[in-house]
């Protein structure tokens, strides 16, 4: 451990940066410390919080000289939160950090030398972009230095953001700069309403308690608002009571839904939904075409920078009006329908029903006809191929979680050898991982990123694949 140890204090110039945020610097025999929130350029007073055997983590004590790149954060959750790591640098620099990101993943992890990466698509707004975001209830609520300092003793309510490392521990936010300005004013009216009146919350270790999610989805185009209150149980009687308070103090809100979930691991999904008013979705408009988005349907999270990526995508891939395109991990379809004027026929495919039934909405919304979606498997799908005599696809656009493609997709994408591959990811080191894979028949043409998440470490990629 290079005579470094727990507790040590040491001043540490930061030379570089992880692809999830965290400041890098190096002593004299080249012994790595992770340093949180410090950035390249910092000249830092550091406590060393934890040692491995080729690493150490620290804590910055005291700024000593700040780095060119950095800037004052806007949140007051900064620097707590686990959401935005890169609030304190400049957007620019944010731009070449992920620039970077993208390089070190596909030299590192995909083995590729020389490659030509475009320079990063920024976003015009960098705060208060998201469409869509997700706050926990916890009755274990996590007390900051200033709650302490201010002899807050109250755990018993919060709701906001998990805590790093803490399964049960809630952050209590009171305003995200992510989301927009209604929403951060549904997320404390919901709070107030709640917590006056003592509503239980769940708890994984007892299954016991009722609020479990507060989900906001918000269109870009139309402005409307889809809030989504979920719950283990149902309680008509109060949820009528928090429907008329809501209506009278954000009448903004277009729909107001209740999910029922009675799964003991917590998660942000249901059994069954109830509309309380309202339609029970929004619509989000990108160029010409218009999108149903209902509370369980996948749609990217920043619909301005959706509408290029979108277009990178048909940029990138050259499509013809000869195209026959699979859609693999196609969600509620919006790339398969924003492409579909360009191609002669899309199939979409993806294992969410509730995605499909989505997809196939909006293709009837938009009056395409040369679009078909099938809920399945993608791997399973991909198999079905091979040996299929079913019509040939030349393209294919994969959208995968950030986990990536599974091996088998992978093996029969190899087999069935597609003339060109549009591989969309929001995680460039699993996307690194399967190009790799796929690089036995494909050769990478291009690659392109698209900055969908200012202020966090997250970036989107496009990478062009073409048959050897």
């Amino acid at each position: 451990m290079a005579g470094i140890n727990k507790n040590d204090k040491l001043k540490l110039k930061i030379s570089a940066m992880t692809s999830d945020g965290r400041g890098i610097a190096r002593t004299d025999t080249d012994f790595v410390i992770f340093v949180n929130h410090a950035i390249p350029g910092d000249l830092v007073n550091a406590e060393i919080k934890k040692t491995g055997r080729n690493f150490a983590e620290a804590s910055i004590t005291d700024l000593v000289e700040e780095s060119p790149f950095r800037v004052k954060p806007e949140c007051s959750h900064f620097g707590i939160c686990n959401g935005c790591k890169l609030q304190n640098t400049k957007y620019e620099y944010q731009l070449e950090l992920k620039s970077q990101n993208v390089k070190d993943a596909f030299e590192r992890i995909g083995g590729f030398k020389d490659l030509l990466i475009t320079d990063v698509i920024g976003s015009d707004n960098i705060y208060f972009y998201r469409n869509k975001i997700e706050f926990s209830f916890s009755n274990n609520r996590w007390l900051t230095i200033e709650d302490l300092n201010a002899n807050v003793t109250d755990k018993h309510f919060a709701l906001g953001f998990h805590m790093p490392n803490y399964i049960d521990k809630v952050l209590d936010i009171t305003k995200c700069y992510l989301q927009s300005d209604v929403s951060n004013k549904i997320l404390n009216f919901t709070r107030d309403f709640f917590k006056i009146r003592n509503e239980t919350i769940y708890s994984t270790k007892t299954h016991t308690g009722y609020l479990r999610f507060l989900v906001i989805r918000q269109s870009c185009s139309t402005n409307e608002l889809l809030v989504n209150i979920i719950t283990s149980s149902e309680n008509h009687k109060l949820i009528c009571e928090y429907s008329e308070a809501l209506k009278k103090e954000i009448p903004q809100v277009t729909t107001l839904v209740n999910t029922i979930s009675t799964a003991k691991a917590q998660v942000a999904q249901g059994d069954y939904l109830i509309t309380i008013y309202g339609t029970g979705y929004i619509t989000e408009s990108i160029n010409n075409f218009k999108f149903k988005i209902t509370p369980g349907s996948f749609f990217q999270t920043n619909s301005l920078q959706a509408k290029n990526l979108f277009e990178y995508v048909t940029k990138l891939a050259n499509f013809s009006k000869n195209d026959g395109v699979l859609d693999l991990y196609c969600g509620a379809g919006a790339i398969s329908i924003f492409i579909s004027g360009f191609v002669e026929h899309v199939t979409g495919v993806e294992l969410s029903d509730e995605s499909i039934v989505n997809a196939r909405e909006n293709c009837e919304l938009n009056q395409i006809k040369n679009c078909e979606f099938i809920s399945f498997d993608v791997k399973d799908y991909l198999k079905s191929l091979i040996n299929s005599e079913s019509n040939r696809y030349n393209i294919f656009v994969l959208d995968p979680p950030r986990s990536g493609l599974h091996p088998k997709a992978i093996e029969y994408i190899n087999q069935y050898e597609p003339n060109k591959i549009i591989y969309v990811s929001c995680n460039p080191s699993t996307q690194a991982r399967d190009v790799k894979l796929l690089a036995e028949k494909y050769n990478i043409t291009a690659i392109q990123p698209i900055d969908m998440f200012p202020q966090t470490f997250h970036i989107e990629n496009i990478v062009r694949l073409d048959l050897k």
